[in-house]
This record gives structure tokens, C-alpha cells and sequence, in this order.
């Protein structure tokens, strides 16, 4: 890993704010409400500067929404633009799961595009909760339309784009989110919101705090690019920009190429049923069985979650492997310490150093030569994605 690349992000990023508004290959990368490649559908309402001075006066008061004592009440210059009734209204998308919700709102058509493209509507149907940061159509508009086509016959990086748009187990509102200051994404990269939380990465959230049914939605006037993307499209190498996402690792291609094993296959489930399903796992499946962790880790997380595989148990000598599985405290903290919450990439974790596990003991990090060690153990499969985790599958099993 080289880590001269995972250096003055926030620079970077400041400098890819012009060029997302120049033509960077985001935006249009999801700038079409159809799954043609070649010719993006523009959109049809008014420019959001007008639409923005048209209803700045027009923004939503306090209590505003139809018998919402207990709703979130939306609010910011763009707000006024919803329609005021039917299912594309604030008290219509209330009633809806966030895919659906937003396929009602006329701002978020190329957004809705893109989230199908990707396959990704179900995910953002389910039961959540989440909080998602909408770019409006005009943010997709801004970009060079030339980008649409490499961006869209890439899966794995528009999916990687939009879930950099997605926090997954809360559903924060703009004081939330002053709150909370940072949140991890379902992408495994992290935000930064404003102090009074309507911006996010230095991006302005034009309506705050849209009430779904599974997540609060704040509407946004860019289209936000993971850090690692960042770094990629900063160099000019979009080859680099499409598979720095993709898992990598001599480990990687022990890994099934189909089914539900396969990496694409473990994307759909949560971590728990995706390990089941690959032969590299089947002992710390195993052992989760024993320790009754399975619901625990398949539940919302987000994790980032340090597998190892049947070679690593097969080094542990035989009466001392079934000790630790007959005795569940110790098997459970063992396991605990694999875990830790929130999803962080590769360079995430050779960034941070150091994070805390489920556990409560912390693990180290390091890159040794390209090689990501945590505790010494190498990765050898790292960023794995799973539907609530971050899997990096290790060659020793970790001891507390």
C-alpha cells in the first residue's frame, strides 16, 4: 500500500470541489435516470439557483408538515421545491422507505437512476435505519457528461460512490449530526459534518432533516467522492480510481469466482452469512455457531470484522482449539476481539493505527511493505465487502 497516496485528502478534496463543478466523473457517473450508458436524460425542473430564489422566503416553519408533532420538519432553500401533496410531499415520502420515497421526489431523479443502476433500491428499502445525503439533479448536471459511460459500466465503483452517501444504523437529524461531527458511511470511509450540521464535507445541505420511513434524508447541491477516489481522480488515474475499492491480497484468489461465496455473492449478505458461505471460513463459522454470535454479527453493525482463516485454527494446537470452543467466555472474547465497530477500509485502519475492538482491548495496525498487519498478523484479503461490515481476512487468529 503505498501511503504517500493517503496523504492531504482534505486538500484534495477542496481542489476536486472544482472539479466536481468543472466536470469531474462523478456526478455524471450517476447522471442518468435510465440504464443507457450512452445518452444521460437530462432533467426537467428549473435550475436549482432559481428554484432556490424562487422559494428561499418559502421554506418550511416549524410544524409546518400535516400533523407532524412528532416528524422531523424539514427546512433549507431548496425545501420549498417539493410538492406539497401527493407521495412526492414531505408527509407522502414519510410513509415511504428511502428508495421509494425519493422516486417520488421530482429533485432526486438522477439520484434514483443511479441507486437503480447500481442495484442498490432493496438495500435502501430495508429496514435501516439510515441517514442519506441526496445530491439534487443539478449536482449530476454539473459534471462532464464524457465520464458517464466509464462510471456506469463500473458497478463496484458507482456502488462504492453512492454508499459513501449512506450512514447506516441512525437516523440523525441536522442536530444529530452537528453532534456527532463524524460518521462512518456504509462505503467505510468517514464525513465530516458542519457545526451546526448542515454541510457535509464542505458541501451545503440545501433541505435538512426529510422524513422516510427508514432514514432522514438531508438533500444536498454536490455529489460527494470517497477519499480514496479523491486521491485517484486527483492523479488523473481513473483505472486507479475503479479498482482501489476492488479487495485485494494473495489470500483473494482462494475466493470462489460465482455464487454466493464470491465476492460479489458476500456484498448482498451481512458478515455472519457471508463467511458461511466462503470456504476459506468455514472453522470461524464454526466458532461463531459455538459462541452464539451469528445474529450479532448479521445485525445492522456497521463492523469491520478481521477473519481468519481455517489455516489460521489449524496452527492452534488440537487440545488447546477445543478448550477454547468448550469454554464459551473465552471462545466469545477471542471472537469479540476480531470485531470493531464502524467499517474501515485498509487505509482506513493503516491511517488510524490503532482502534478499539467489541472486545474492549485495541488492535494495531500497520503497513509493512505493502502488506497490512493488525497485531503482527498479515491481511490477506483486505476490504472485503460484506452488506453491514468490512471484512479483512487474516492469516492468524488474534488473542486478547
Amino acid at each position: 500500500m503505498d501511503t504517500e497516496t493517503k496523504t492531504s485528502t482534505s486538500k484534495k478534496r477542496k481542489r476536486l470541489g472544482a472539479l466536481l463543478l468543472a466536470g469531474s466523473m462523478i456526478a455524471t457517473a450517476c447522471g442518468s435516470d435510465t440504464t443507457d450508458t450512452a445518452t444521460p436524460t437530462p432533467t426537467t425542473e428549473p435550475a436549482m439557483e432559481e428554484t432556490m430564489e424562487e422559494t428561499d422566503e418559502g421554506a418550511m416553519d416549524e410544524g409546518s408538515m400535516e400533523e407532524g408533532g412528532d416528524m422531523l420538519t424539514a427546512y433549507g432553500p431548496a425545501c420549498g421545491a417539493v410538492p406539497t401533496e401527493g407521495e412526492g410531499s414531505f408527509v407522502g415520502m414519510a410513509d415511504d422507505p428511502a428508495a421509494t420515497a425519493a422516486s417520488n421526489n421530482p429533485l432526486l431523479s438522477t439520484l434514483v437512476g443511479a441507486v437503480s443502476q447500481a442495484g442498490l433500491v432493496d438495500t435502501l428499502n430495508s429496514e435501516g435505519p439510515f441517514t442519506i445525503f441526496a445530491p439534487v439533479n443539478d449536482a449530476f448536471d454539473a459534471i462532464d457528461p464524457a465520464t458517464l459511460e466509464m462510471v456506469l459500466a463500473d458497478n463496484d465503483l458507482l456502488t462504492t460512490i453512492l454508499t459513501y452517501h449512506v450512514v447506516a444504523g441512525e437516523s440523525l437529524d441536522a442536530e444529530g449530526l452537528a453532534a456527532a461531527g463524524t460518521l462512518a458511511t456504509v462505503e467505510g470511509s468517514e464525513l465530516a459534518l458542519s457545526a451546526n450540521g448542515e454541510a457535509v464535507n464542505d458541501v451545503s445541505v440545501i433541505c435538512s432533516n426529510v422524513p422516510t420511513a427508514n432514514a432522514t434524508v438531508h438533500i444536498i447541491d454536490q455529489v460527494l467522492l470517497p477519499p480514496a477516489v479523491i486521491e485517484a481522480l486527483a492523479s488523473g488515474d481513473t483505472e486507479a480510481a475503479a479498482g482501489v475499492l476492488e479487495p485485494t491480497g494473495p489470500g483473494c484468489a482462494a475466493v470462489p469466482e460465482d455464487g454466493e461465496g464470491s465476492f460479489v455473492g458476500m456484498a448482498d449478505d451481512p458478515a455472519a452469512t457471508a463467511a458461511s458461505n466462503n470456504p476459506l471460513l468455514s472453522t470461524l463459522v464454526t466458532a461463531v455457531g459455538v459462541a452464539g454470535l451469528g445474529d450479532t454479527l448479521n445485525s445492522e453493525g456497521p463492523f469491520t470484522i478481521f477473519a481468519p482463516v481455517n489455516d489460521a485454527f489449524a496452527a492452534i494446537p488440537e487440545e488447546d482449539l477445543n478448550g477454547i470452543l468448550a469454554d464459551t467466555d473465552l471462545l466469545t472474547s477471542i471472537l469479540t476481539f476480531h470485531v470493531v465497530s464502524g467499517q474501515l477500509s485498509s487505509e482506513d485502519l493503516v491511517d488510524a493505527g490503532s482502534a478499539t475492538t467489541v472486545n474492549g482491548a485495541d488492535l494495531t495496525f500497520a503497513d509493512d511493505g505493502g502488506t497490512l498487519t493488525v497485531n503482527g498478523a498479515n491481511v490477506i484479503c483486505m476490504d472485503v465487502p460484506t452488506a453491514n461490515a468490512t471484512v479483512h481476512i487474516i492469516d492468524a487468529v488474534l488473542v486478547p
